[in-house]
């Protein structure tokens, strides 16, 4: 097939979904600046670029942005629709939603209380919990390690951060998932799942509203403290960012972290030889984990807005056009990675694009890989009998945040019963 006839891309639809890979290479090589499908139906298409240097070039141009209303007048850029108020308010004010001036006020004040000591201090408790909820299920055999440990860990770690009770944590769980339904950029959700999300929102709000009154009289030594501390000072927050900025925290802060434990534990189980040297060599795993990020990039797409007509190959981007930036196929382009189809926990030139870069590089970056790295590390020390329990995996319906919505595992050899 030449690049004429190519078919406009969906990425979208589950057999993209359950192999994403195998669509990257053939874009990649006949197409790789694709005018496709779009997440929202009501845009004519979007572009999607899959090789790395063009990622990189857009993701690192100022030309490029996340503010579809500097370009576009119609409102089919907004990242939620004008009858969900709440909901839309909240995410309009997340940070990864701006662009600068306002991005620049609100990253600064976040890199603030998101510092690499907050990171240290913060990894007794990462082991802490990734022990505790093991020791949950030690005696069943088995798990679902989504449900089980990889969704709970990064959702307790944040909580534990913002200086949530721990009583809440369950309530949190539920609502975080209620906004990562609604808030990935995929096919358009349906109301109820906008209502849910809607429904999660005010809920968070009024939590927060709560959480923050107290701060002023009663600091803690936590992140909503800091944002508190951070606007008494004189940092230029309104009230409204900083309840985005915590209910951002709480759903951006999971949403990656959980991909990256589920499918960094199915890439090790499905690569044998790289395990075990991993288990024989456990001075390896934070480059480990850079190379699980590369091989299966936990967030396969982000989008931009062009802010210009922009020539990228041989195809004229043109101002206010939605641009899909595939990660995961940028992570895969051999013209960047030496056998990039093969999992080597000892690659040295590893320059993923995971956690995205420019601007809008992952603020928590460094929390989710010390959460991934310790995570990883209590799972291979405390199970060395860690296998699936099932080879076909149950993919969640999401391309961006691209994960197993299910993966069950056994950890214990059946015991022989003597008749």
């Amino acid at each position: 097939m030449t690049v004429s006839t190519i078919e406009r891309l969906n990425p979208f639809v589950p057999e993209v979904i359950q192999d994403p890979y195998k669509f990257y290479r053939r874009y990649r090589e006949l197409d790789p600046v694709h005018w496709g499908l779009a997440a929202n139906p009501r845009l004519s298409g979007s572009w999607y670029l899959f090789r790395y240097e063009d990622v990189m070039q857009v993701l690192e141009s100022p030309k490029f942005g996340r503010e579809a209303a500097k370009v576009r007048d119609d409102g089919e850029g907004a990242p939620v629709p004008a009858a969900y108020r709440g909901f839309r308010t909240m995410v309009s004010n997340w940070m990864v939603f701006r662009d600068p001036p306002d991005h620049t006020r609100l990253r600064s004040l976040v890199n603030k209380v998101f510092s690499p000591k907050m990171v240290e201090n913060i990894r007794p408790a990462i082991f802490n919990i990734a022990d505790s909820l093991l020791d949950r299920v030690q005696a069943r055999g088995e798990m679902d390690l989504v449900e089980d440990f990889a969704f709970p860990v990064p959702v307790m770690v944040i909580a534990t951060l913002l200086g949530v009770d721990p009583q809440d944590r369950p309530l949190f769980r539920e609502w975080a998932l209620a906004l990562q339904h609604a808030s990935a950029s995929r096919l358009t959700p349906s109301p109820e799942v906008y209502a849910q999300a809607e429904h999660a929102t005010w809920g968070l709000i009024e939590y927060f509203k709560k959480a923050i009154a107290q701060r002023h009289t009663e600091p803690r030594q936590d992140l909503i403290t800091a944002l508190v501390k951070a606007q008494e000072e004189g940092d230029k927050l309104n009230d409204d960012e900083v309840l985005a900025t915590c209910i951002h925290l709480l759903t951006a802060g999971h949403e990656t972290t959980i991909n990256l434990i589920s499918k960094g534990t199915l890439a090790l189980l499905r690569n044998p030889d790289a395990l075990k040297l991993l288990r024989s060599h456990p001075e390896l795993i934070a480059g480990a984990v850079e190379e699980l990020i590369r091989y299966d990039s936990p967030v396969q797409m982000v989008t931009r807005w062009a802010f210009a007509d922009v020539e990228i190959g041989d195809k004229l981007i043109r101002c206010g056009d939605s641009v899909g930036l595939v990660l995961g196929s940028a992570n895969r382009d051999p013209a960047r990675f030496v056998n990039p189809d093969v999992l080597d926990i000892q690659r040295q030139d590893n320059k993923h694009c995971g956690f995205g870069s420019g601007i809008h590089f992952c603020v928590g970056s460094a929390l989710a890989r010390a959460e991934a790295v310790i995570a990883l590390n209590v799972l291979l020390n405390r199970l060395p009998e860690l296998h699936l329990i099932d080879e076909k995996v149950e993919w969640a319906n999401n391309i961006v945040f691209h994960g197993p919505k299910h993966l069950h595992v056994a950890f214990r050899e059946p015991v022989a019963i003597a008749s």
